[in-house]
Formats: structure tokens, sequence, C-alpha cells
């Protein structure tokens, strides 16, 4: 881990501590972790992660091609099933929900569904959640075996643009629901792991339960890596 300050940030993005302070306070930043009052680091890997998110991409004659939709549909998502909440999503969860949708779209699928979401977790290098699978014994190898198996990729690649199936709201749901539980203020991969797990159902929730992976190893792994500011009284409630 390569930790930046605030005046590192601000070198390397060309902005003043000002406009990071800026960033900050809007919610529109890099994770960072708040060692005290005064002392906030940032990742190297979460900044370039975030810088990543940014880029436009123009196709013929310089349209606009964005691959937020399904980005903007789970923010919209997780505000409606949990008003007035502050949760937002990091820069690795952003790049998973656009490898699934453009992966949905290569596979020419009608539907967005989970088992893309969860392509989209394997397919994000340094994401939390492909630390978690990996931990629990899943390979790539083992994973594309199973996505081949379940998905059904169409005749005509890459034509029309996917819908979202019901699934992918229950997901959603359940992945925000789980990081309010723990008391986190984001949303990464590793909450839309458990998300499609808890909402079991869908091609995705199939694969997981196809590699031997279960509700309680994740959240176990997860517990593992990260602090849970709230994991003691969701004990408490069981």
């Amino acid at each position: 881990m390569q930790l930046m300050s605030i005046e590192d940030l601000a070198v390397y993005l060309g902005d003043s501590k000002r406009t990071i302070y800026k960033y900050i306070a809007s919610g529109d930043c890099p994770p960072y972790m708040r060692i005290s009052a005064k002392n906030i680091k940032f990742d190297r890997a979460d900044v370039d992660a975030w810088l990543e998110s940014k880029k436009v991409h123009t196709g013929p004659g310089g349209k606009k091609i964005s691959n937020l939709d399904l980005v903007e549909y789970a923010k919209g998502m997780v505000n409606k099933i949990l008003p007035g909440s502050k949760l937002l999503w990091t820069p690795r969860a952003h790049n998973v929900l656009e490898e699934a949708q453009k992966k949905a779209c290569e596979d020419g699928a009608k539907l967005i569904g989970s088992e893309h979401i969860l392509f989209g977790i394997m397919s994000v290098n340094e994401c939390l959640g492909v630390t978690i699978l990996g931990n629990l014994g899943v390979t790539t190898s083992s994973f594309s075996y199973r996505y081949e198996q379940l998905s059904k990729p169409s005749a005509k690649k890459g034509a029309g643009e996917p819908k979202f199936s019901g699934d992918i709201d229950r997901v959603i749901q359940c992945a925000g629901e789980q990081a309010a539980r723990w008391g986190h203020e984001y949303i990464g991969a590793e909450h839309l792991i458990v998300g499609i797990l808890l909402a079991g159902e869908g091609a995705g929730f199939q694969m997981l339960t196809d590699l031997g992976i279960t509700l309680e190893q994740v959240r176990q792994e997860t517990e593992r890596l990260i602090v849970c500011r709230n994991m003691k009284n969701e004990r408490k409630e069981k």
C-alpha cells in the first residue's frame, strides 16, 4: 500500500490543497483513511482507480459513450431503499458495475444479471472482492468454467442495450443494507458479493453456490480483512 497525504494528492492531481478538501467535502473523491482530524491518507491504488472511473470515451463523430448506466441505477436504488443514506460507491465498485454492463453487452444478453456483477468483480484487479473469493478458493479458471456453463450468450453479440434483471435490484438492496449494518460509509465489491448471496436467486448466486461459497464464509473473510464497526451488534441480533 502506497499512502499519499493531502499535499501528495494535490501535487499528483495538479490541484490545490483547497480543491482536494472540496472534493472530500462533496464526497466525490478517492476512498481515504482519517488517521486523525488533520491526518488524512489516500491509497495510491484507490486514487488511480478513482481517476480511471473519470475517463470519458468518445465514439465516432465525438459522441460520448457512457458506461455509467448501471452505476447510476445502483446509486438510485440505494437512495431509494435507504433514504438519507450517505453510502458512497467506491471507484472499484464503479469499475465492477461498468465491467458487468460491458460483459452483458458483449454477450448480447437481454438482461444484466448477478452473473455479470460477479464477472465484473473477478475482472477488477486488486478489489477486495477478488481477494475474498481468492482466499476462499475461487480461481479465474474455476469461475470462467462456471460462468460459461450458466450464462447464455446470444449469437448476436454486442447487439442492443440490455435491461436490468429483477435480481439486480435485490443484490443492490442487500449490498447497501449489509454495508449499513457493518457501519461502513461506502459500498464496495465485498458488499456486492454478500448482496448476491443474500438475494438467494439468479445465476450469480448459483455460480457462488456451485463454487462452494457461502454467506457465512464471505462475512467471516470480510471481517478478517476489514474492521466492521457494527459487527458485534450484528452478532447480538442473531
